[in-house]
């Protein structure tokens, strides 16, 4: 099938799409950005009977605060997260990782929602959505459920998402005044290409260098995000001097567990995931104590 023979589906509401969406015996994909589903079409993959364009759905576009959360659509460019004042207040590690995603181009197409349903191991926002406790919200003709991000993702690629579903809303909850995030990553080129490795890391601090708690998500070392819960555990027992940083990021090393592909080694990913961890946490403490 070639892709100018696949047709173009172009809803203009939510219940319009969720309708298409629950037609039987047809496959379906949904395209935004198109970021991702251009290449996958051009390598022969991702060749439905029919695309279904969301891009006129406008109630899917938005950031907002509500009920002491906050409410990101699913349409919402890496652009619009980059230059949003809420999220750079209450949410700096989904910031700075949107600024990590691709040239400025992509990042002004690309969508959060399509970061999200691509599921790509390496996908930049990920890790900071796993810190920020995100959730995602699923609606289809039948109805809604929200799933919490780090059970919505089942390997390289898939996910729970049922045929007849969609992603509408993507919510986190915010970071307190005393909490700082960060986002790291390691490509082949800055800002243009997919991570070898990336770390987004959330502290909640309290006096001088002491972690209140502490949460690190790493990508691109294994099928889905991982949390790395021995690190977490071990930032809250004593300040985050550079000694304590240091051996905290050795025990990285250990949890992560990468494989060999075109673009790293598995050890030379260990080594990265050490090495930007460190820097994280460093850069972290130097941010905490300049406020």
């Amino acid at each position: 099938m070639l892709i100018s023979e696949i047709e173009m589906i172009s809803p203009s509401t939510l219940e319009e799409c969720l309708l298409i969406l629950s037609t039987e015996g047809t496959e379906l994909r949904l395209i935004a950005g198109g970021t991702d589903a251009v290449v996958r079409m051009k390598e022969g993959k991702w060749l439905p009977e029919a695309w279904i364009n969301i891009n006129r759905i406008k109630e899917l576009r938005h950031i907002t605060e509500k009920d002491g959360a906050i409410h990101i659509g699913p349409l919402t460019t890496h652009s619009d997260i980059c230059r949003s004042t809420l999220l750079q207040k209450k949410a700096d590690v989904l910031v700075e990782a949107a600024r990590e995603v691709g040239a400025v181009q992509m990042q002004n197409m690309g969508t959060i929602g399509g970061n999200i349903g691509t599921a790509s191991p390496a996908g930049d926002t990920i890790p900071a959505l796993y810190v920020l406790n995100a959730a995602v919200e699923l609606q289809s003709v039948n109805g809604t459920r929200i799933i919490p991000i780090n059970q919505f993702f089942t390997g390289p690629g898939r996910t729970i998402l049922k045929q007849n579903e969609m992603i509408t809303n993507i919510i986190i909850q915010p970071q307190a005044d005393n909490e700082i995030g960060i986002f790291q990553k390691l490509g082949p080129r800055k800002a243009q290409s997919i991570s070898i490795v990336n770390v987004a890391i959330s502290l909640k601090m309290g006096k001088d260098r002491q972690c209140l708690e502490g949460k690190i998500a790493f990508g691109s070392v294994a099928p889905t995000i991982i949390r790395a819960k021995k690190c977490e555990a071990l930032l809250t027992i004593q300040p985050l001097t550079d000694d304590i940083i240091e051996n905290i990021a050795k025990v990285a090393w250990k949890e992560v567990m990468p494989i060999t592909d075109v673009r790293a080694t598995a050890r030379y990913r260990r080594d990265m995931s050490s090495a930007l961890l460190e820097r994280g946490l460093y850069r972290l403490m130097r941010r905490w104590e300049s406020k």
